[in-house]
């Protein structure tokens, strides 16, 4: 299923249909949606892991407010749009995505305006690492996650054979990826050696030079 229709389903399913009347006389929430996204795309910025975007979002609309229930849970639903492009699109976004929409009375009801920033937070985690030898799992929260020695990296991993910045883990188009940012002792998925990015699965085994764990999904 498309991005955009999943998300048409989802308001479809709101009580009494009324997502539809909330946006009665101004933007299509699948339209607004799209638009998000392309707020998001057009402020992307590099990162270590590769492109970041924005992850919190004010949309202004003109006319009068409405119901508070149903725009909170249409916000909630755009902010998953966002999410699930992000993963698509394989961006790094700081933080859970937010939406808040807002009302300015006498504007044209057709008017939109969207801000974009960045507000850094802890994410849940949608993949970890478990160790082969020690028992410990290390949760992979962020998309385009550096894995190193680094204490500054998303996915700490403090051995010795594992370079400060050592490789990179995400989600883009359906699949998960790693690839080595030129470690000085390699990494290897299921004992081959990477050379660009290769794919993970459930269940793969990941080394870090000689430091082995086991690729885990997380449950959502």
């Amino acid at each position: 299923m498309g991005l955009a229709r999943g998300l048409e389903r989802r308001l479809e399913r709101l009580v009494d249909g009324l997502a539809a009347r909330l946006f009665r006389g101004r933007v299509h929430p699948i339209e607004l949606g799209s638009r998000l996204v392309r707020e998001a795309d057009l402020a992307l910025f590099d990162t270590p892991g590769g492109p970041g975007a924005p992850n919190a979002f004010r949309v202004v609309l003109g006319g009068e407010p409405e119901e508070a229930p149903i725009l909170t849970e249409v916000c909630r639903e755009l902010a998953r749009y966002v999410e699930d492009a992000a993963f698509d699109r394989g961006w790094r976004l700081e933080g859970p995505a937010q939406v808040e929409v807002a009302f300015v009375p006498g504007d044209r009801a057709s008017d939109v305006q969207i801000t974009a920033a960045v507000s850094p937070a802890t994410r849940p985690s949608w993949a970890r690492f478990e160790s082969l030898t020690e028992g410990t799992a290390t949760d992979i929260r962020v998309n385009r996650s550096v894995i190193g020695r680094s204490g500054v990296c998303d996915v700490h991993i403090p051995a010795e054979d594992v370079s400060r910045q050592h490789a990179v883990v995400w989600q883009e188009a359906g699949s998960m990826w790693i690839a080595d940012i030129g470690s000085s002792n390699g990494t290897y998925v299921n004992g081959e050696r990477t050379t660009g990015a290769a794919t993970l699965v459930e269940g793969d085994r990941v080394a870090f030079g000689e430091t082995e764990f086991t690729f885990r999904i997380a449950e959502t």
